[in-house]
């Protein structure tokens, strides 16, 4: 799936499209089409952003090009364990963090299952850490994690 969707010809921040949501938001498109196409039961566009998160992450954050500005854009994997870290630390600090707090807590309503999250559940959850994250890379979201 990631050959299909031609995820595989990223190599570099160069590669990252001017808009790096849309950019981003079109592999996972290509990948849950290609789900579909291979009859894979069970394939949301939450595993879709997850498998493609995976790969931008491997290949971009850990492959050494984590300081360029576009890949400081580039969203987070999505799961549980972050989740279950956010909704800690978020709670801890809802008095600074309020307005995060409350875009999570909306997205999490809506759907707190990334396996089974639809296009606009995944938009909702990255939302709330883009207020969270308030200009810092995306990917230091990690840093709640939940292990």
């Amino acid at each position: 799936m990631i050959e299909a969707s031609d995820l595989d010809e990223v190599i570099g921040p160069e590669h990252i499209g001017q808009d790096v949501d849309a950019w981003q938001m079109s592999f996972m498109k290509k990948i849950e089409a290609e789900a579909a196409r291979l009859n894979i039961a069970d394939f949301s566009f939450g595993r879709a952003q997850k498998l493609v998160n995976i790969y931008l992450k491997t290949v971009l954050v850990c492959g050494g090009h984590h300081q360029d500005p576009r890949v400081a854009l580039l969203h987070p994997p999505l799961d549980f364990e972050l989740f279950k870290g956010l909704r800690r630390f978020l709670s801890k600090n809802r008095a600074t963090l309020r307005e995060a707090r409350l875009a999570f807590i909306a997205a999490q309503r809506s759907n707190p299952r990334w396996t089974t999250f639809s296009e606009a559940d995944y938009l909702a959850h990255i939302k709330a850490i883009k207020l969270l994250m308030a200009g810092k890379p995306l990917y230091q979201v990690e840093e709640h994690w939940d292990l």
